[in-house]
């Protein structure tokens, strides 16, 4: 790590490529370098860009702020209806009602809470999106194109659809609106005929999704507080 005169550090990762970048995630900056490039160059390169390296570090913290919190009390959205969390010890299970999401744990520890919370994540939307999935693409037309439908929680990615025809979506999903849903399932069904993100795919999208537009503004500035 090395300290500048701003109030954060940065660590450098060197490699074998011509330009200097600079990435922030979860509160940490990496610059990446060429294998030689002089310390003054990329001291210089990082003072150059500390401010809007300061302002990144801000936005993150104040949405890592407004992301979901498991503990007693939080408001939660499933399938586009609003639950409160209820957490308590005892025998490892989650109950849905029509207004609680009730999580019981012997072990309340955040880890351990979290592990359970995305295992129940991933059964339910097993059980619930797979019919949704393969009712749209009939509806576009695009059944014959779709060979499977699997989920997976990562780091950046609310979806993703192969070459194979596989689409692949982020059990996250099911915490956000279900106008969003549906959104984000036909955004990976049009991949099935676009494996990009052309103009003609995202015509193909506004077809089968007249309001896309406000759905990816909704996840720009909102869909951050689904994820814990």
């Amino acid at each position: 790590m090395t300290e500048i005169n701003h109030n954060f550090d940065y660590e450098v990762i060197r490699s074998n490529r011509r330009t200097l970048s600079i990435e922030v995630h979860h509160q940490k900056v990496k610059v990446r370098a060429p294998q030689g490039a002089p310390n003054d160059w990329i001291e210089g390169f990082v003072y150059q860009k500390a401010k809007w390296i300061a302002r990144k570090l801000v936005e993150q913290a104040q949405r890592d702020e407004s992301r979901l919190k498991l503990q007693d009390g939080e408001v939660i959205s499933f399938m586009g209806q609003v639950r409160h969390l209820t957490i308590k010890e005892g025998v490892n299970r989650i109950q849905l009602t029509d207004d609680k999401l009730q999580i019981s744990n012997k072990d309340l520890s955040y880890e351990s809470l979290k592990k359970q919370l995305d295992r129940w994540l991933l059964a339910q939307a097993k059980e619930r999106l797979p019919q949704r999935v393969e009712t749209m693409a009939g509806t576009m037309g695009l059944a014959r194109k779709l060979s499977g439908v699997r989920f997976r929680k990562t780091k950046t990615q609310w979806g993703h659809c192969t070459a194979k025809g596989i689409v692949q979506l982020n059990q996250l999903i099911l915490l956000t609106p279900t106008h969003i849903i549906d959104y984000l399932i036909v955004h990976e069904l049009c991949h099935l005929k676009h494996l990009n993100h052309s103009k003609r795919f995202w015509k193909l999208v506004e077809k089968h999704c007249p309001d896309y537009q406000q759905a990816e503004v909704w996840l720009k500035q909102y869909g951050h507080s689904v994820w814990f």
